[in-house]
């Protein structure tokens, strides 16, 4: 029996650069968790929220869809700058999953802005805008808790969302 709810978003965090050897292994986990909450709450009834990066990002992203589940992307800046960080066959799956998201649109800056905003701040603002918009943050994560220079990493993502009391579902890359 499913439970009777408008919509269950899972936000994405995760690293841009995962193990080769693990990918197969956290596709599979990935889709275990997916499949949780599918049978808790219905396929229709799920949205999965992600940046759509490359690494963490668009596994899960490509997992979602592959699972049934709606895709909204919510980027850190206009699609066309954003895919300058894409490399080879990592831009073409970022154009690919860009036109199968259900909503795509550029995150509005939730903290104060800095006087010369670098890419990182907005990369920070898609984390933030991702951890108050969903019900579970889904991390896939290396387990190390240290500060980047820029504050836009996995590990502050999952700090702010622990400090919003969000609850963090962590899938080990290593």
């Amino acid at each position: 029996m499913t439970n009777k709810i408008k919509q269950y978003h899972i936000g994405i965090t995760g690293h841009r650069h995962l193990p080769a050897e693990r990918l197969e292994m956290l596709s599979l986990e990935i889709m275990g968790f997916f499949q949780d909450n599918i049978n808790l709450y219905g396929a229709g009834h799920i949205t999965v929220l992600s940046s759509l990066a490359e690494g963490a990002d668009s596994l899960c992203a490509k997992a979602a869809l592959e699972a049934g589940l709606r895709l909204v992307a919510p980027l850190p800046m206009h699609a066309l700058e954003y895919r300058t960080d894409f490399t080879g066959t990592a831009a073409t799956g970022f154009d690919c999953l860009l036109s199968l998201a259900d909503q795509v649109f550029v995150v509005s800056p939730s903290e104060a802005a800095p006087e010369n905003p670098v890419r990182a701040f907005c990369y920070r603002q898609a984390g933030v805008y991702i951890v108050n918009n969903c019900d579970v943050l889904l991390a896939l994560w290396d387990g190390v808790e240290k500060d980047s220079p820029d504050g836009a990493g996995t590990w502050e993502t999952i700090k702010y969302a622990r400090e919003v009391n969000k609850p963090v579902q962590v899938i080990s890359v290593r």
